[in-house]
């Protein structure tokens, strides 16, 4: 943070704060943040330190609560994983519309308890993307299992089919 105003090249003072964080959900609040604030126009900077932990501990305190997922929440979690509607929506197994109607904030139509449960072990065991392919995560037609498996020592082995 800069000691000088941006706006008017007045001198901030920095103090410790507690702050409505806008991350596109609502009531997240940090304590202890840095605000610089200058006394002659007001000017006012926030320091939000080390966000992507900060962005980690909001969806894992999501997937953690026992009430169901808002709209809000859903998208929140979608675009932390950093995936856009539709291969969301191919993730889950789900049309891109359907995603849409999750997150749809006038008259949502609420996620399906396998898809949120599906959601919530997403956020709990994968890391959110930075890059991936659709293929990576599309969900292929069956085919025939080529299992083989050998007994020896220590009971049953699988082996290359």
């Amino acid at each position: 943070m800069s000691d000088e105003c941006a706006s008017c090249g007045g001198t901030m003072i920095e103090t410790r704060e507690t702050v409505a964080y806008d991350c596109g959900l609502e009531g997240v609040m940090l304590e202890g943040v840095t605000v610089a604030r200058c006394p002659a126009c007001g000017e006012r900077e926030v320091e939000v330190p080390k966000t992507l932990k900060l962005h980690e501990a909001i969806a894992t305190a999501l997937a953690g609560k026992p009430e169901r997922l808002g709209p809000k929440e859903i998208r929140f979690l979608r675009k932390y994983l950093g995936l856009s509607g539709t291969d969301f929506a191919a993730k889950l197994g789900v049309d891109k519309a359907t995603v849409s109607r999750w997150e749809r904030v006038e008259a949502p139509t609420p996620m399906g308890g396998q898809a949120e449960r599906l959601l919530r072990v997403l956020i709990l065991s994968e890391k959110p993307v930075e890059t991936y392919s659709l293929e990576a995560v599309a969900i292929k037609e069956p085919r025939p299992s080529r299992l083989r498996f050998a007994l020896g020592r220590g009971g049953w082995h699988t082996q290359a089919a």
